[in-house]
């Protein structure tokens, strides 16, 4: 990794982290498990987690169009990672950077009983964080 991309300690940019998702396979047991059998992503334009994510995070790192244009860029990957409101895509992110199969499953059964999608998502988190993400890849 680029010293360039990296914002500090445990970050990166968005544009970086995008670009490392790319290589990244298209699916993964536990994200594809969760959209079939708990929620389905709400993004309808990308066939795939993976085009979602890559997208996304391309996207936060611009002043974005139309419902998601903001203000200023989202330089922080880290920031999109807190702020992202879809299970499914938390899941897939993990499991692309490579995270233990035993932790990945632990995330899943616990936004499973999480309830709605916000819920969910902070379950993940809670076993999931940015920087055993950022330290897996």
């Amino acid at each position: 990794m680029k010293k360039a991309h990296v914002a500090s300690g445990n970050d990166m940019s968005c544009a970086a982290f995008s670009h490392l998702l790319r290589f990244k396979r298209s699916h993964y047991p536990y994200s594809d498990r969760y959209l079939s059998e708990v929620h389905n992503s709400p993004d309808t334009h990308a066939r795939t987690e993976k085009q979602h994510m890559v997208q996304w995070f391309e996207d936060n790192a611009t002043h974005g169009l139309g419902a998601y244009s903001r203000q200023r860029p989202n330089k922080s990957a880290k920031n999109c990672y807190n702020k992202l409101e879809n299970a499914a895509s938390l899941l897939w992110i993990a499991e692309a950077a490579g995270l233990e199969e035993s932790i990945v499953a632990a995330a899943f059964e616990a936004a499973r009983q999480a309830g709605d999608h916000r819920r969910a998502c902070g379950a993940i988190r809670r076993i999931i964080t940015w920087s055993m993400i950022i330290e897996s890849l």
